[in-house]
Order: structure tokens, then sequence, then C-alpha cells
């Protein structure tokens, strides 16, 4: 079952590199910056953010996995800071750059 994912980050007392590493490794995941749209151009998210679609067996299982995987890229590079998780199976979006 597919889901889309939406995560936010803020990391404290961190260089340009450190978020070039947290966006490198959510990119992998299948979590970017810039989405694609089937019907149009691609549209970058605002500030930190970075969503995808992602493969589970259901919302709680990848919503835990994407958490465990951001903790796990943030420790990996000792940076602090928060970050939040969204996940949903039913699910619509829209964005707008004016």
């Amino acid at each position: 079952m597919s889901f889309l994912v939406l995560c936010v980050f803020d990391l404290k007392n961190a260089l340009r590199e450190d978020y070039l590493y947290v966006y490198s490794e959510l990119a992998t995941l299948g979590l970017r910056k810039i989405i694609k749209s089937e019907n149009g151009p691609g549209f970058r998210l605002p500030s930190t953010a970075v969503l995808g679609t992602l493969e589970g067996r259901s919302v709680d299982e990848v919503r835990s996995f994407v958490g465990k995987k951001v903790q796990g890229i943030l420790q990996s590079h000792s940076l602090k800071g928060d970050f939040f998780v969204v996940a949903s199976h039913d699910w619509a979006c829209a964005g707008e750059s004016l």
C-alpha cells in the first residue's frame, strides 16, 4: 500500500553542509524538496519540508519507519534538532508559488 509522507525538520546550530547531508539521505528514502506533478511542473516545498510516497503495510508502520530513519540520519551526523513526520493513506495536496 502506498502512503504519502511529509517530514519537516529544524536543525540546531547547523551548517549549510549539514542540511545538504540530511536532504541527500532523506532523498534516498524517496522524500524530496521538489515534488513533480503528474499534470504540471515541479513544485519546491517551503523551508525544510520534504515529501514523498512510501510503500508499507500500515500508516503507523510507515510513520515509525521514517521517524526512526530521520533520528538515525541526525545521530549519524551528530546533529541536534526537531522533526515532525506525517504519513497518510487517503490524501490530496496542492501548492502555489507566488
